[in-house]
């Protein structure tokens, strides 16, 4: 019985449909019955991660310019490159990019990802979660915005979370030289100096 029934809706819809119109409305419709049940079945997994995101706290945007000119004026960066992170959503969104030059606009507002399919990349991130300023050579890139520090002529870097703490990961710095520093871990004292900017506002 229930079989036929479902046959008869299904003849009732396929002779509704007369028009290339009516089946794209049936089809969105559809769609939206979709995500409004997806969203209805995971509302409180939503609403939690939305009551994380407003927990966290944001990068101090009024600095951005005295960090990036405080580590190429100490460090002789060749870039220095500021990201927006959100653990929650895992994503990483460049915020600004600078050379000794100065500001470069090429690449601002892309998401590289917060954990991608690169080993490198996400080692670095257990690290800078856990409050350390991994350094390396850089040969190849791991992500989009790679590409643009070795077009820089960038082969060592640095990174720090932005608070430079454990558990506060909202924002990145990557420092890049054209060569490895003499001192690394007098740079990394620097950095330290500039994550610590951007974690407050100027009064």
């Amino acid at each position: 019985m229930s079989d036929e029934k479902s046959s008869t809706v299904l003849d009732k819809v396929l002779g509704y449909v007369d028009s290339p119109f009516k089946l794209f409305a049936i089809i969105l419709m559809a769609v939206i019955a979709f995500v409004g049940y997806a969203i209805w079945q995971n509302q409180e997994f939503i609403l939690g991660a939305y009551k994380e995101h407003k927990k966290l706290p944001t990068i101090a945007e009024d600095r951005v310019e005295d960090a990036a000119a405080h580590l190429f004026k100490n460090t002789g960066a060749a870039v220095v490159a500021i990201f927006k992170v959100n653990p929650v959503f895992g994503t990483r969104v460049l915020y600004r990019a600078y050379t000794r030059d100065g500001r470069d606009k090429t690449h601002e507002g892309l998401d590289v990802g917060l954990f991608t399919g690169n080993a490198s990349n996400n080692a670095d991130v257990v690290a800078l979660m856990a409050g350390e300023i991994p350094c390396s050579h850089y040969k190849t890139a791991q992500s989009e915005i790679g590409l643009w520090y070795i077009e820089q002529g960038m082969t060592y870097g640095c990174r720090i979370s932005v608070p430079p703490e454990q558990g506060k990961f909202i924002g990145q710095i990557t420092v890049g030289w054209k060569e490895e520093p003499p001192d690394v871990d007098a740079y990394r004292t620097l950095l330290r100096i500039g994550a610590t900017m951007l974690s407050r506002s100027k009064q």
